[in-house]
């Protein structure tokens, strides 16, 4: 009956079981120094805990059961007045400005990170559960893509050629076939290859910048 009565008293001041500590006069961002089970008097490894010596409640950081879990193997958990900046611990990054479905472009483990000066904030990710982080298949990108929140199984279409791209590579094929079928017989090239030369030759070579699409060859 104590220790039930022990319990309940530590329950009305710590409500969440599960804490995060850390510095509070740090104002900036920082991590946690310590990740407890205040209900059971340990850490997340196991080790006991002073009950007695920890601050109130209103100066740690609630975590949830998951969160507890995901700090066992973690080496800085991200914190900044009070709130996890990472809460979810594993992320997929992707342009949050591109029509989606659009690729993952990245993947974070938020809380294995030594910087995160160069990490997006966590509301411009999707947050990647621990079982799915854990299947390094599902880790696969490109393989992978972003629709309405979720992660999607997705394979991009190819880029599209550049129109110039297009036009040096026609215009080689077509350099070789008036070479083989006029030049190296001594022939004059008939106008219409010369016109379609010209043609590619512009575009190839930037000079014609309003053609969308390449020009017909002739037929012969």
């Amino acid at each position: 009956m104590t220790d039930t009565t022990a319990l309940g008293a530590i329950k009305a001041v710590y409500p969440a079981q599960y804490y995060g500590q850390y510095d509070t006069a740090q104002t900036g961002v920082t991590t946690l120094d310590g990740v407890l089970d205040v209900w059971n008097g340990v850490n997340v490894s196991g080790n006991p805990v002073n009950i007695l010596e920890l601050p109130a409640a209103t100066a740690l950081v609630p975590l949830t059961a998951a969160q507890f879990a995901l700090a066992a193997q973690a080496s800085n958990i991200w914190v900044q007045a009070g709130v996890l900046l990472y809460p979810a611990r594993y992320y997929a990054n992707y342009d949050t400005a591109a029509a989606q479905p659009t690729i993952v472009t990245g993947w974070y483990d938020t809380w294995g990170m030594s910087s995160i000066a160069n990490a997006p904030a966590a509301s411009a990710m999707i947050a990647v559960s621990a079982t799915d982080w854990g299947n390094t298949a599902f880790r696969v990108s490109p393989g992978k893509g972003v629709q309405n929140g979720a992660i999607i199984d997705y394979t991009p279409p190819p880029a599209p050629i550049p129109l110039a791209t297009q036009a040096a590579t026609a215009l080689a094929a077509a350099r070789t076939y008036v070479t083989n079928t006029y030049t190296m017989l001594n022939e004059a090239t008939p106008d219409a290859w010369v016109t379609y030369l010209k043609a590619l030759m512009a575009i190839a070579g930037g000079t014609d910048t309003t053609s969308t699409a390449l020009p017909a060859a002739p037929a012969s």
